[in-house]
């Protein structure tokens, strides 16, 4: 029997001394630098998971789509349109260097969802990177602006979200979904 375990032993310690000089650690490396954004471990998740869990806005592809957060979509688009208004400059202009980084965009999040690859996951993950990364440089702008009391002039004065009310009370929980 000692000898039976001895040998099983043997058989799985060459397996690993064999994996030692195929695998190229700078592959490895490699791949583990590209990724950067993770999904909360379900052993930390379970613990609350309702603390992990966007409320109000989703950013980024994890809990895009998500029902209770499909409200703030408009709101985002409203931001899109502001901004290309100010920039002055074509949405394709966006797009393309936006494009020019997609791999890296892509590649940044560990196990991202299949619908989000290919021709089509592509554009959706194009429009959506748009959307939300002009939504959140319009929160900042805004919270910048009443940090420094001044107005959001191209925003309704009693805009829900980019207003001087909005930037206190919503913006506080926007900001605290974008660490979730």
């Amino acid at each position: 029997m000692a000898a039976g375990s001895c040998g099983n032993k043997r058989v799985w310690m060459e397996e690993v001394e064999k994996t030692l000089h195929e695998a190229d650690a700078s592959v490895e490396v490699s791949q583990w630098q590209r990724h950067c954004i993770y999904r909360v471990p379900a052993s930390i998740k379970d613990r609350n998971s309702q603390a992990y869990r966007p409320r109000v806005v989703s950013l980024g592809p994890f809990h895009h789509g998500d029902e209770q957060l499909l409200p703030m979509e408009e709101h985002k688009r409203r931001a899109l349109r502001h901004l290309l208004r100010r920039a002055k400059k074509p949405l394709a202009d966006f797009a393309a260097a936006v494009e020019e980084v997609m791999e890296q965009l892509q590649s940044a999040y560990v196990d991202l969802d299949e619908k989000w690859l290919g021709v089509d996951g592509r554009e959706k993950f194009l429009e959506m990177m748009i959307m939300d990364g002009c939504f959140q440089l319009e929160v900042m702008r805004a919270t910048i602006f009443e940090l420094s009391r001044g107005e959001v002039n191209d925003y309704a004065p009693n805009d829900s979200i980019f207003s001087r009310h909005g930037v206190l009370y919503r913006v506080p929980y926007i900001r605290g979904d974008a660490h979730d």
